[in-house]
Protein backbone atom coordinates (compact mmCIF):
# COMPACT_ATOMS: atom_id res chain seq x y z
CA UNK A 1 0.00 0.00 0.00
CA UNK A 2 2.72 2.47 -0.13
CA UNK A 3 2.07 3.98 -3.61
CA UNK A 4 -1.16 4.38 -1.98
CA UNK A 5 0.25 6.97 1.20
CA UNK A 6 2.96 8.33 -1.77
CA UNK A 7 -0.15 9.21 -3.79
CA UNK A 8 -1.79 11.32 -0.51
CA UNK A 9 2.13 12.86 0.31
CA UNK A 10 2.97 13.46 -3.37
CA UNK A 11 0.39 15.08 -5.70
CA UNK A 12 0.82 14.42 -9.52
CA UNK A 13 0.36 17.94 -10.00
CA UNK A 14 3.42 19.76 -8.99
CA UNK A 15 2.73 22.85 -6.49
CA UNK A 16 4.51 25.44 -8.40
CA UNK A 17 3.01 24.12 -11.83
CA UNK A 18 -0.77 24.12 -12.26
CA UNK A 19 -1.64 26.32 -9.37
CA UNK A 20 0.84 29.48 -10.06
CA UNK A 21 0.44 29.02 -14.15
CA UNK A 22 -3.51 29.79 -13.56
CA UNK A 23 -3.11 32.46 -11.06
CA UNK A 24 0.09 33.77 -10.61
CA UNK A 25 2.10 34.17 -7.31
CA UNK A 26 1.26 37.02 -4.47
CA UNK A 27 2.69 39.03 -2.62
CA UNK A 28 1.84 40.91 0.49
CA UNK A 29 3.52 43.57 3.25
CA UNK A 30 3.03 42.83 7.04
CA UNK A 31 2.69 45.14 10.06
CA UNK A 32 0.37 45.75 12.67
CA UNK A 33 -1.41 42.82 14.23
CA UNK A 34 -1.61 39.04 12.58
CA UNK A 35 -3.11 38.38 9.66
CA UNK A 36 -4.84 34.84 10.22
CA UNK A 37 -6.31 32.39 8.28
CA UNK A 38 -9.10 29.89 9.21
CA UNK A 39 -9.90 27.11 7.01
CA UNK A 40 -12.09 24.33 5.99
CA UNK A 41 -12.52 22.14 3.28
CA UNK A 42 -16.39 20.98 4.79
CA UNK A 43 -19.19 24.10 4.18
CA UNK A 44 -19.92 27.15 5.92
CA UNK A 45 -22.06 28.08 7.20
CA UNK A 46 -23.96 24.96 8.44
CA UNK A 47 -25.25 23.26 11.59
CA UNK A 48 -22.29 21.60 13.56
CA UNK A 49 -19.29 21.36 15.85
CA UNK A 50 -16.79 22.96 12.77
CA UNK A 51 -18.86 26.06 11.55
CA UNK A 52 -19.64 26.80 15.66
CA UNK A 53 -15.96 26.67 16.66
CA UNK A 54 -14.78 28.65 13.24
CA UNK A 55 -17.04 31.63 14.08
CA UNK A 56 -16.48 31.44 17.68
CA UNK A 57 -12.25 31.92 17.09
CA UNK A 58 -13.05 34.41 14.42
CA UNK A 59 -14.86 36.81 17.11
CA UNK A 60 -12.47 36.49 19.80
CA UNK A 61 -9.29 36.83 17.42
CA UNK A 62 -10.73 39.88 16.02
CA UNK A 63 -11.53 41.04 19.34
CA UNK A 64 -8.14 40.91 20.28
CA UNK A 65 -7.09 43.13 17.00
CA UNK A 66 -6.41 40.53 14.52
CA UNK A 67 -7.20 40.22 10.80
CA UNK A 68 -8.91 36.89 10.03
CA UNK A 69 -9.94 35.17 6.76
CA UNK A 70 -12.21 32.18 6.58
CA UNK A 71 -12.33 30.05 3.76
CA UNK A 72 -14.35 27.40 3.14
CA UNK A 73 -17.07 25.61 0.56
CA UNK A 74 -19.82 27.58 -0.32
CA UNK A 75 -23.14 26.02 1.27
CA UNK A 76 -24.14 24.41 -2.39
CA UNK A 77 -20.41 23.25 -2.74
CA UNK A 78 -20.23 24.51 -5.83
CA UNK A 79 -17.58 27.81 -5.18
CA UNK A 80 -15.12 28.25 -2.70
CA UNK A 81 -14.92 31.49 -1.09
CA UNK A 82 -14.05 34.14 1.93
CA UNK A 83 -17.35 34.81 3.43
CA UNK A 84 -16.08 37.58 5.54
CA UNK A 85 -14.74 39.43 2.18
CA UNK A 86 -17.35 38.08 -0.55
CA UNK A 87 -14.89 36.64 -2.51
CA UNK A 88 -15.41 33.95 -4.88
CA UNK A 89 -13.98 31.07 -7.58
CA UNK A 90 -16.25 28.95 -9.41
CA UNK A 91 -15.50 25.42 -8.49
CA UNK A 92 -16.06 24.07 -12.00
CA UNK A 93 -13.33 26.26 -13.61
CA UNK A 94 -10.74 24.04 -11.66
CA UNK A 95 -12.16 20.88 -11.28
CA UNK A 96 -12.57 20.34 -14.94
CA UNK A 97 -8.91 20.99 -15.76
CA UNK A 98 -7.43 18.87 -12.31
CA UNK A 99 -10.27 15.85 -13.04
CA UNK A 100 -8.20 15.20 -16.23
CA UNK A 101 -4.96 15.16 -15.34
CA UNK A 102 -5.39 12.81 -11.95
CA UNK A 103 -7.69 10.48 -13.64
CA UNK A 104 -4.97 10.51 -16.56
CA UNK A 105 -2.31 9.52 -13.80
CA UNK A 106 -4.68 7.00 -12.22
CA UNK A 107 -5.26 5.43 -15.78
CA UNK A 108 -1.37 5.02 -15.88
CA UNK A 109 -0.21 4.53 -12.63
CA UNK A 110 -3.36 2.93 -10.54
CA UNK A 111 -5.85 1.76 -12.97
CA UNK A 112 -7.63 -1.01 -10.12
CA UNK A 113 -8.16 2.37 -7.68
CA UNK A 114 -12.00 2.51 -7.11
CA UNK A 115 -13.84 5.94 -8.02
CA UNK A 116 -14.52 6.80 -4.48
CA UNK A 117 -10.80 7.28 -3.81
CA UNK A 118 -9.76 9.20 -7.16
CA UNK A 119 -13.14 11.46 -6.53
CA UNK A 120 -11.29 12.24 -3.14
CA UNK A 121 -8.15 13.31 -4.72
CA UNK A 122 -9.65 15.18 -6.79
CA UNK A 123 -11.21 17.36 -4.71
CA UNK A 124 -7.97 17.70 -2.46
CA UNK A 125 -6.08 19.36 -5.21
CA UNK A 126 -8.99 21.33 -5.97
CA UNK A 127 -8.98 23.03 -3.03
CA UNK A 128 -5.58 23.38 -2.63
CA UNK A 129 -5.58 25.02 -6.09
CA UNK A 130 -8.04 26.98 -4.55
CA UNK A 131 -6.46 28.19 -1.58
CA UNK A 132 -3.39 29.12 -3.54
CA UNK A 133 -5.39 31.19 -6.08
CA UNK A 134 -6.55 33.19 -2.91
CA UNK A 135 -3.47 34.12 -1.95
CA UNK A 136 -1.61 32.85 0.99
CA UNK A 137 1.33 34.43 1.27
CA UNK A 138 -0.13 37.68 2.99
CA UNK A 139 -1.06 35.44 6.19
CA UNK A 140 1.30 35.03 9.55
CA UNK A 141 -0.78 31.79 10.99
CA UNK A 142 -2.99 29.82 9.40
CA UNK A 143 -5.18 27.42 11.22
CA UNK A 144 -6.88 24.34 9.44
CA UNK A 145 -10.04 22.64 10.56
CA UNK A 146 -9.85 19.40 9.00
CA UNK A 147 -7.43 16.67 7.64
CA UNK A 148 -8.50 17.36 4.16
CA UNK A 149 -7.78 21.49 4.07
CA UNK A 150 -5.02 20.38 6.86
CA UNK A 151 -2.81 18.06 4.35
CA UNK A 152 -3.66 20.68 1.35
CA UNK A 153 -2.94 23.77 2.56
CA UNK A 154 0.28 22.47 4.67
CA UNK A 155 1.77 21.72 0.69
CA UNK A 156 0.78 24.89 -1.15
CA UNK A 157 1.27 27.42 1.44
CA UNK A 158 5.02 29.62 1.81
CA UNK A 159 7.41 27.71 4.20
CA UNK A 160 7.63 29.77 6.46
CA UNK A 161 4.20 29.81 7.50
CA UNK A 162 3.19 28.40 11.09
CA UNK A 163 0.09 26.01 9.88
CA UNK A 164 -1.88 24.90 13.02
CA UNK A 165 -4.87 22.49 12.64
CA UNK A 166 -7.53 21.53 14.94
CA UNK A 167 -9.23 17.87 14.09
CA UNK A 168 -12.90 18.06 15.06
CA UNK A 169 -13.63 13.77 14.25
CA UNK A 170 -12.41 11.06 12.72
CA UNK A 171 -13.37 10.69 9.05
CA UNK A 172 -12.04 7.44 8.66
CA UNK A 173 -14.39 5.85 11.42
CA UNK A 174 -17.27 7.83 10.18
CA UNK A 175 -16.78 6.26 6.80
CA UNK A 176 -17.76 3.34 7.81
CA UNK A 177 -21.18 4.11 9.83
CA UNK A 178 -21.56 5.48 6.76
CA UNK A 179 -21.49 2.57 4.67
CA UNK A 180 -18.77 3.85 2.91
CA UNK A 181 -15.81 1.84 3.76
CA UNK A 182 -16.94 -1.52 3.98
CA UNK A 183 -14.31 -2.64 6.54
CA UNK A 184 -10.30 -1.96 7.87
CA UNK A 185 -9.17 -4.79 5.31
CA UNK A 186 -10.14 -2.85 1.71
CA UNK A 187 -8.25 0.02 -0.17
CA UNK A 188 -10.52 2.31 0.54
CA UNK A 189 -9.98 2.08 4.55
CA UNK A 190 -5.61 2.02 3.67
CA UNK A 191 -6.75 5.61 1.71
CA UNK A 192 -8.79 6.97 4.38
CA UNK A 193 -6.40 5.71 7.32
CA UNK A 194 -3.64 7.36 5.06
CA UNK A 195 -5.66 10.59 5.04
CA UNK A 196 -6.03 10.46 8.97
CA UNK A 197 -2.64 9.98 9.58
CA UNK A 198 -1.25 12.87 7.09
CA UNK A 199 -3.98 15.25 7.81
CA UNK A 200 -3.07 14.87 11.83
CA UNK A 201 0.79 15.65 11.07
CA UNK A 202 0.40 18.02 8.44
CA UNK A 203 0.86 21.14 10.87
CA UNK A 204 3.38 22.36 13.04
CA UNK A 205 1.10 21.49 15.95
CA UNK A 206 -2.55 19.60 16.05
CA UNK A 207 -4.93 20.36 18.47
CA UNK A 208 -7.75 17.57 19.52
CA UNK A 209 -10.93 18.83 21.23
CA UNK A 210 -10.94 14.96 23.39
CA UNK A 211 -8.45 12.96 25.14
CA UNK A 212 -10.59 10.29 23.61
CA UNK A 213 -9.52 11.42 19.43
CA UNK A 214 -5.68 11.81 20.24
CA UNK A 215 -6.00 8.06 21.90
CA UNK A 216 -7.70 6.81 18.78
CA UNK A 217 -5.19 9.05 16.31
CA UNK A 218 -2.21 7.55 18.36
CA UNK A 219 -3.16 4.02 18.61
CA UNK A 220 -5.54 3.66 15.25
CA UNK A 221 -3.37 6.03 12.77
CA UNK A 222 0.08 5.85 14.51
CA UNK A 223 0.25 10.13 14.92
CA UNK A 224 3.11 10.65 17.64
CA UNK A 225 1.23 11.56 20.81
CA UNK A 226 3.65 14.52 21.30
CA UNK A 227 2.25 16.42 18.05
CA UNK A 228 -1.38 16.48 19.67
CA UNK A 229 -2.38 18.80 22.21
CA UNK A 230 -6.03 17.90 23.91
CA UNK A 231 -7.98 21.87 24.43
CA UNK A 232 -11.49 21.02 24.99
CA UNK A 233 -14.12 23.34 23.37
CA UNK A 234 -15.24 27.24 24.93
CA UNK A 235 -18.48 28.88 24.54
CA UNK A 236 -19.63 32.57 24.32
CA UNK A 237 -22.06 31.63 27.43
CA UNK A 238 -23.64 35.10 27.74
CA UNK A 239 -24.27 35.06 24.04
CA UNK A 240 -26.08 32.08 24.69
CA UNK A 241 -28.01 32.78 27.80
CA UNK A 242 -29.54 35.76 25.54
CA UNK A 243 -30.45 33.25 22.39
CA UNK A 244 -32.65 30.94 25.07
CA UNK A 245 -34.60 33.94 25.24
CA UNK A 246 -35.37 34.83 21.48
CA UNK A 247 -38.50 34.76 20.50
CA UNK A 248 -39.76 31.61 18.61
CA UNK A 249 -42.73 30.23 16.78
CA UNK A 250 -42.65 26.79 18.06
CA UNK A 251 -44.62 26.14 21.26
CA UNK A 252 -44.03 23.21 23.89
CA UNK A 253 -47.09 21.17 24.56
CA UNK A 254 -48.56 21.61 27.57
CA UNK A 255 -49.49 18.55 28.72
CA UNK A 256 -46.81 16.45 27.42
CA UNK A 257 -42.98 16.58 28.26
CA UNK A 258 -40.72 18.09 25.41
CA UNK A 259 -37.36 15.40 24.25
CA UNK A 260 -35.05 17.49 22.60
CA UNK A 261 -32.60 15.91 19.75
CA UNK A 262 -30.28 18.56 17.54
CA UNK A 263 -28.30 16.54 15.52
CA UNK A 264 -27.49 16.50 11.46
CA UNK A 265 -29.67 13.25 10.19
CA UNK A 266 -26.65 11.10 8.97
CA UNK A 267 -25.61 7.25 10.58
CA UNK A 268 -22.94 8.22 13.16
CA UNK A 269 -25.51 10.09 14.91
CA UNK A 270 -27.87 7.32 15.73
CA UNK A 271 -31.11 7.94 15.19
CA UNK A 272 -32.36 4.59 14.37
CA UNK A 273 -31.14 3.55 18.28
CA UNK A 274 -33.39 6.48 18.92
CA UNK A 275 -36.56 6.22 17.39
CA UNK A 276 -36.34 2.49 18.82
CA UNK A 277 -36.16 3.43 22.13
CA UNK A 278 -38.72 5.48 21.79
CA UNK A 279 -41.03 3.08 20.72
CA UNK A 280 -40.46 0.94 23.66
CA UNK A 281 -41.12 4.23 25.58
CA UNK A 282 -44.32 4.97 24.09
CA UNK A 283 -45.41 1.27 25.36
CA UNK A 284 -44.64 2.57 28.93
CA UNK A 285 -45.82 6.52 28.85
CA UNK A 286 -47.42 8.63 26.54
CA UNK A 287 -46.79 11.94 27.97
CA UNK A 288 -44.45 13.07 25.68
CA UNK A 289 -43.21 14.26 22.41
CA UNK A 290 -39.88 14.48 20.60
CA UNK A 291 -38.28 17.26 18.58
CA UNK A 292 -35.49 16.14 15.94
CA UNK A 293 -33.52 19.13 14.89
CA UNK A 294 -31.59 19.14 12.01
CA UNK A 295 -31.41 17.32 8.29
CA UNK A 296 -29.44 15.16 6.52
CA UNK A 297 -29.47 12.51 4.07
CA UNK A 298 -31.49 9.72 6.35
CA UNK A 299 -34.31 12.12 6.30
CA UNK A 300 -36.66 9.62 3.92
CA UNK A 301 -35.61 6.51 5.78
CA UNK A 302 -35.92 7.92 9.25
CA UNK A 303 -39.27 9.35 8.36
CA UNK A 304 -40.76 5.70 7.52
CA UNK A 305 -39.32 3.81 10.07
CA UNK A 306 -41.00 6.35 12.45
CA UNK A 307 -44.36 5.69 10.65
CA UNK A 308 -43.78 2.06 10.77
CA UNK A 309 -42.79 2.34 14.47
CA UNK A 310 -46.07 4.42 14.91
CA UNK A 311 -44.39 7.46 16.12
CA UNK A 312 -45.92 9.48 13.95
CA UNK A 313 -47.51 11.51 16.42
CA UNK A 314 -44.76 11.61 19.27
CA UNK A 315 -42.27 12.34 16.85
CA UNK A 316 -41.57 15.79 14.49
CA UNK A 317 -38.66 16.15 12.22
CA UNK A 318 -38.69 19.80 12.67
CA UNK A 319 -35.48 20.66 9.92
CA UNK A 320 -32.73 22.38 10.60
CA UNK A 321 -33.18 25.29 12.90
CA UNK A 322 -31.82 28.64 13.78
CA UNK A 323 -33.74 28.77 17.29
CA UNK A 324 -32.56 25.85 18.84
CA UNK A 325 -31.06 28.07 22.38
CA UNK A 326 -35.27 28.98 22.59
CA UNK A 327 -35.75 25.63 21.73
CA UNK A 328 -33.42 23.93 24.57
CA UNK A 329 -35.53 26.34 27.28
CA UNK A 330 -38.53 24.76 26.09
CA UNK A 331 -37.79 20.73 26.68
CA UNK A 332 -37.47 19.10 29.37
CA UNK A 333 -34.82 16.04 28.44
CA UNK A 334 -32.15 16.66 25.79
CA UNK A 335 -30.74 13.17 24.09
CA UNK A 336 -27.96 12.55 21.87
CA UNK A 337 -27.39 8.99 20.79
CA UNK A 338 -24.57 8.94 18.66
CA UNK A 339 -22.75 6.01 17.35
CA UNK A 340 -19.58 8.36 17.40
CA UNK A 341 -18.72 11.71 18.71
CA UNK A 342 -16.29 13.88 19.48
CA UNK A 343 -16.95 16.97 21.60
CA UNK A 344 -20.69 18.21 20.49
CA UNK A 345 -21.53 21.21 21.05
CA UNK A 346 -25.25 20.23 21.08
CA UNK A 347 -24.54 18.78 24.49
CA UNK A 348 -22.63 21.79 25.92
CA UNK A 349 -25.34 24.34 24.84
CA UNK A 350 -28.17 21.54 26.79
CA UNK A 351 -25.81 21.80 29.74
CA UNK A 352 -25.92 25.88 29.84
CA UNK A 353 -29.55 25.14 29.16
CA UNK A 354 -29.83 23.44 32.67
CA UNK A 355 -31.53 19.79 30.46
CA UNK A 356 -30.91 17.15 31.69
CA UNK A 357 -29.11 15.05 29.28
CA UNK A 358 -28.97 11.24 27.99
CA UNK A 359 -26.39 10.41 26.18
CA UNK A 360 -24.40 7.59 24.72
CA UNK A 361 -21.06 6.61 25.48
CA UNK A 362 -19.19 7.33 21.78
CA UNK A 363 -16.23 9.20 21.23
CA UNK A 364 -15.58 11.90 24.06
CA UNK A 365 -19.01 12.23 25.04
CA UNK A 366 -18.14 10.61 28.83
CA UNK A 367 -15.81 12.98 29.01
CA UNK A 368 -18.56 15.77 28.99
CA UNK A 369 -20.93 13.58 31.03
CA UNK A 370 -20.76 11.91 34.25
CA UNK A 371 -23.45 9.48 34.57
CA UNK A 372 -25.65 9.37 37.61
CA UNK A 373 -24.20 13.43 38.51
CA UNK A 374 -24.28 15.55 35.23
CA UNK A 375 -26.53 13.11 33.57
CA UNK A 376 -27.73 9.76 31.88
CA UNK A 377 -25.12 7.37 29.74
CA UNK A 378 -25.54 4.46 27.70
CA UNK A 379 -23.76 2.54 25.50
CA UNK A 380 -24.03 3.60 21.77
CA UNK A 381 -26.36 1.79 19.58
CA UNK A 382 -28.30 0.26 21.89
CA UNK A 383 -31.86 1.42 22.08
CA UNK A 384 -33.04 -1.05 25.52
CA UNK A 385 -30.58 0.83 27.96
CA UNK A 386 -31.65 4.54 26.18
CA UNK A 387 -34.92 3.38 26.55
CA UNK A 388 -34.45 2.94 30.31
CA UNK A 389 -32.72 5.95 30.99
CA UNK A 390 -35.10 8.15 29.06
CA UNK A 391 -38.25 6.97 31.28
CA UNK A 392 -35.98 7.54 34.04
CA UNK A 393 -35.57 11.00 33.81
CA UNK A 394 -39.30 11.27 32.36
CA UNK A 395 -40.84 9.41 35.72
CA UNK A 396 -38.58 11.12 38.54
CA UNK A 397 -39.35 14.39 38.45
CA UNK A 398 -36.60 15.46 40.93
CA UNK A 399 -33.89 13.66 39.07
CA UNK A 400 -34.63 15.43 36.27
CA UNK A 401 -34.29 18.75 37.43
CA UNK A 402 -30.99 17.73 39.49
CA UNK A 403 -28.99 16.29 36.33
CA UNK A 404 -29.91 19.63 35.11
CA UNK A 405 -29.05 21.73 37.96
CA UNK A 406 -25.29 19.91 38.11
CA UNK A 407 -24.60 19.82 34.24
CA UNK A 408 -25.68 23.41 34.41
CA UNK A 409 -23.04 24.50 37.14
CA UNK A 410 -20.27 21.66 35.85
CA UNK A 411 -20.66 23.53 31.92
CA UNK A 412 -20.33 26.84 33.58
CA UNK A 413 -16.62 26.40 34.89
CA UNK A 414 -15.76 23.97 31.75
CA UNK A 415 -17.03 25.66 28.86
CA UNK A 416 -15.85 29.20 29.61
CA UNK A 417 -14.48 30.74 25.91
CA UNK A 418 -11.37 31.92 28.14
CA UNK A 419 -10.28 28.27 28.34
CA UNK A 420 -10.27 27.51 25.07
CA UNK A 421 -8.50 30.95 24.15
CA UNK A 422 -5.98 30.81 26.66
CA UNK A 423 -4.79 26.86 25.58
CA UNK A 424 -5.32 28.03 22.02
CA UNK A 425 -2.97 31.50 21.74
CA UNK A 426 -0.30 28.93 23.66
CA UNK A 427 -0.71 26.91 20.76
CA UNK A 428 -0.34 30.04 18.39
CA UNK A 429 2.84 31.52 20.31
CA UNK A 430 4.93 28.41 20.69
CA UNK A 431 5.08 28.54 16.46
CA UNK A 432 4.57 32.22 16.05
CA UNK A 433 6.97 33.76 18.91
CA UNK A 434 6.10 34.58 22.58
CA UNK A 435 4.64 38.11 22.27
CA UNK A 436 3.21 38.25 18.65
CA UNK A 437 -0.47 37.15 19.30
CA UNK A 438 -1.47 38.47 22.27
CA UNK A 439 -0.82 42.27 21.35
CA UNK A 440 -3.68 43.14 20.30
CA UNK A 441 -5.60 42.96 23.69
CA UNK A 442 -6.61 40.00 26.15
CA UNK A 443 -7.88 37.03 26.00
CA UNK A 444 -12.30 37.60 26.00
CA UNK A 445 -14.52 35.13 27.45
CA UNK A 446 -18.13 34.31 28.44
Amino acid sequence: MQILFDLIVNCPLRKDGLVHTLYGKFSYGRDGDMNILLTTYFYLPHVGGVSTYVDILRRELEKMGHRVDVFAHTPDMEKYYMPNNGRTLQKKKLKDLIYEKVYAFYEQRMPHVDPWIRWRDIERYCFETAASSFGLQKYDLIHTQDIVSTRALWRIKPQQTPLIATIHGCLATEFIYSGEVTGKDTLRWKYAAAEEYYGAISSNRTIVPTAWLKRLDMSEFRVPGKHLKVIPYGMDIDAFMERMEEWTTIRAPQDKKVIICPARLVPVKGHKPLLHALARLKQVRSDWVCWILGDGPLIGELTQLCRSLNLEEHVLFMGARSDIPALLKKAHVFVLPSLQDNLPFSVMEAQLAGKAVVVSDAGGIPEMVKHGQTGLVAPAGQSEPLYENLLRVLENDLLRRRLGEQAKQWALRQWSISHMMEQTLAVYESVTGANSVRRGGSVHGG
